[in-house]
């Protein structure tokens, strides 16, 4: 059996971009034993090194000639030879995939490298007539669209598969090219459709998954060989939080993500030896089926980001690459034959198809005509004139139906229809009565065979449950007389003590725990309950009562005991800022056993009494300049707002009835005489004259 190839991993690492963030932290070296590999650091411990080693790693220094000659050139060999050969670049978003497939005129990548070396490998191919054919198409969010058509018109492909079991895309333009100058016309063209975008990270990030096919047909008389050679530029993985992408971009975004992660999905079933292979999830791994663990060779191209901010991005394209290098392909030549099948005899058994070859294997041989199975004539030892005949011959086996006591399979395929056309072509003479013994000859010791072949069978049933029934009672006789003890195994004596006890312990911890919180949430039910029978003004003054009983507590130094109750007063006053900033204080304190310090008061700013309307009034038609408060004397401050307001001083006597009996003269209350300090009489006698407010301003 032949083996299969391995999927050959390329790892490339791009320049760093003027302004970007790099530490150097991603580095090739080339071990003890020759082979090159990517360290990178980890983003979380700077001290800890991860090592890849792969058989291709490039610098940031390195050129596009470098990896095609290296890495790509092999391959056009292997298309020529018939086989199918897949490249696909995989990578985060702006790490340089779309450089490295297509380049640019300067440096040219490997898509235009490669048709120039098919085109170069054409000449040295005399003895074959060779064309070249090319498909290309994208993925656009799990959709196919064909590169080739107007994008405006351009309808969506679906992804089918033939009875052969390859997969294809129906409807695909297949066009073909005669030199490199046509390629470059219809690329050009193709490229300016495929759907870019802008990003933060990228100004032209590639929006979908881009294949271009590139078919190479050998015709030479009856054969014909197809190669192919599939080149992937695969969109790169986004981090939307980096990309800074609108709605738009986040769907195109989720499509490339989506389609990248089921392809990782693959990878892995692949190397697990799942029974089922997750293709048909993405039509991105539907279509490059044939490339992953399919009959088609393989190369990955990683392309990493030196960034800082892409470290994790590339460690998850390094361990890709390390899982797609252990996917194993069959590569197989797709080579048909051109030459119309002979036309059988209705009677002759039909033959299935030819499987393809492997790659590895020699070229085939010569097909040499068949010899002639007409059988010999028994008494003049020579052929039959009519030549060669078709129908299949009597086998060997046959005559010696006796001594064989296993026929073979060709045996029975006899026909007495067969044995009839055969001896009617090698004797004309034969009659028909003889042609009919034979046919009963014939009957008769297949009917025998079969018979005996019955009896035989029906013997050595009898025989095996003979012997199964004997050894059965044997083992029951040998099971009713011995007792089988299965030793069981002692542990040392106390080994599982100290075990047992920590399990105890914590079995206790945890039902304490429990109980305390039971508790706890019993208590703050019954707050709750209380808390809501209670009016609002009740609530606060309880909160109140909370809280100078927790200061109090606080000063002592039994912060616990502050903290609960503090707890219980942010219970009635649930929106008292101040009051969870001292339950946040005290309980930093109590957790990590500092001393409480509570924050400072903020000063209080004394509020000037304000003055009324009528103590304007009254002060701008009196004439009264107000004194000018000394600093320290309150009282007297206090006493001339009284006066102004007509309210009562420290000196002045009490109220009597709930009526004021001393008024400040020139404070109007209430056009009442009694309210304004005069007596009934007074008012009759005509002391007191009735003044509106704006007669007794003109006055």
């Amino acid at each position: 059996m032949v083996g299969g190839h391995r999927v050959k991993i390329v790892a490339r690492l791009r320049p760093p971009i003027p302004g970007e963030l790099s530490d150097n932290g991603i580095r090739i070296i080339t071990t003890d034993d020759g082979l090159p590999s990517i360290c990178v650091n980890n983003p979380r411990d700077h001290s800890q090194v991860f090592k890849f080693p792969f058989s291709s790693c490039y610098g940031h220094d390195s050129r596009q000639e470098d990896i095609f000659e290296a890495d790509v050139r092999p391959l056009i060999d292997v298309v020529y030879s018939g086989a199918t050969a897949t490249i696909f670049a995989y990578g985060v978003t702006s790490s340089g995939k779309t450089h490295t497939m297509q380049g640019s005129r300067a440096q040219p990548g490997v898509i235009p490298r490669a048709v120039e070396a098919l085109f170069d490998h054409r000449r040295q191919m005399r003895e074959y007539d060779v064309t070249l054919s090319a498909s290309y198409m994208e993925i656009y969010r799990d959709e196919v669209y064909d590169l080739f058509v107007d994008r405006e018109t351009a309808p969506k492909l679906p992804v089918r598969e033939n009875d052969a079991g390859q997969v294809f895309v129906a409807n695909l333009s297949l066009l073909p090219i005669e030199d490199i100058s046509e390629f470059n016309k219809l690329y050009t063209s193709a490229n300016k459709q495929r759907s870019v975008g802008s990003t933060l990270l990228n100004r032209e990030s590639s929006r979908s998954h881009a294949i271009l096919t590139l078919e190479v047909k050998l015709t030479q008389q009856d054969k014909v060989l197809t190669g192919r050679i599939n080149l992937v530029d695969l969109a790169g993985s986004e981090n939307n939080k980096l990309t800074g992408n609108d709605a738009s971009r986040l769907q195109e975004s989720a499509a490339i993500n989506k389609s990248l992660s089921v392809l990782g999905q693959v990878v892995h079933a692949l190397n697990q030896g799942a029974s089922r292979i997750p293709y048909r999830n993405s039509k991105l791994t539907r279509i490059l089926q044939d490339a992953l663990g399919g009959s088609s060779v393989g190369v990955l191209i990683c392309n990493l980001a030196p960034g800082l901010k892409f470290r994790q991005d590339t460690l998850n394209t390094l361990n890709f690459a390390v899982r797609t290098r252990n996917v194993e392909n069959k590569p197989v030549v797709n080579e048909q034959d051109t030459r119309s099948a002979p036309k059988l005899h209705f009677s002759a058994v039909r033959q299935a198809p030819p499987k393809l070859a492997p790659l590895a294997m020699a070229p085939p041989t010569t097909r040499r005509p068949r010899a002639s199975i007409a059988p010999r004539n028994a008494a003049s030892g020579v052929t039959s004139a009519a030549g060669p005949s078709r129908v299949p011959r009597v086998s060997a086996a046959f005559h010696m139906a006796e001594a064989a006591p296993y026929p073979s399979i060709g045996k029975r395929r006899e026909s007495g229809l067969g044995i009839i056309r055969e001896r009617f072509n090698v004797a004309k003479k034969i009659t028909d009565q003889d042609i009919d013994d034979k046919i009963s000859k014939a009957v008769e010791a297949e009917v025998e065979r079969r018979l005996k072949e019955k009896l035989e069978e029906m013997e050595r049933q009898r025989t095996a449950d003979e012997e199964r029934t004997r050894q059965e009672a044997e083992i029951a006789d040998t099971t009713r007389d011995q007792t089988f003890e299965i030793p069981q195994p002692s542990l040392p004596s106390g080994l599982l003590t100290p075990l047992l006890k920590r399990h105890q312990d914590l079995d206790n911890e945890l039902r304490q725990r429990l109980q305390e919180l039971e508790k706890k949430y019993e208590r703050d039910k019954l707050d709750g309950d209380i808390v809501h029978k209670l009016s609002p003004k009740s609530r606060k003054k309880t909160g109140r009562a909370y809280v100078a009983l927790a200061r109090a507590h606080s000063e002592k130094g039994d912060l616990q005991v502050a903290l609960d109750l503090y707890r219980k007063a942010e219970s009635y006053v649930p929106d008292n800022m101040k009051l969870k900033e001292r339950i946040i204080e005290i309980d930093l304190a109590v957790s990590h056993g500092t001393e409480f310090n509570p924050s400072p008061k903020r000063a209080r700013t004394r509020r000037r009494p304000r003055r009324t309307t009528q103590a304007r009034a009254a002060q701008s038609s009196l004439n009264i300049i107000p004194e000018t408060s000394v600093p320290g004397d309150e009282s007297h401050e206090e006493e001339a707002v009284m006066n102004l307001l007509g309210g009562e001083s420290k000196d002045d006597p009490p109220k009597q009835g709930g009526r004021v009996t001393n008024i400040t003269f020139g404070v109007e209350l209430t056009n009442s005489p009694s309210k304004r300090g005069m007596g009934t009489e007074a008012y009759r006698n005509g002391e007191v004259r009735r003044t509106s407010p704006r007669k007794r301003a003109r006055m």
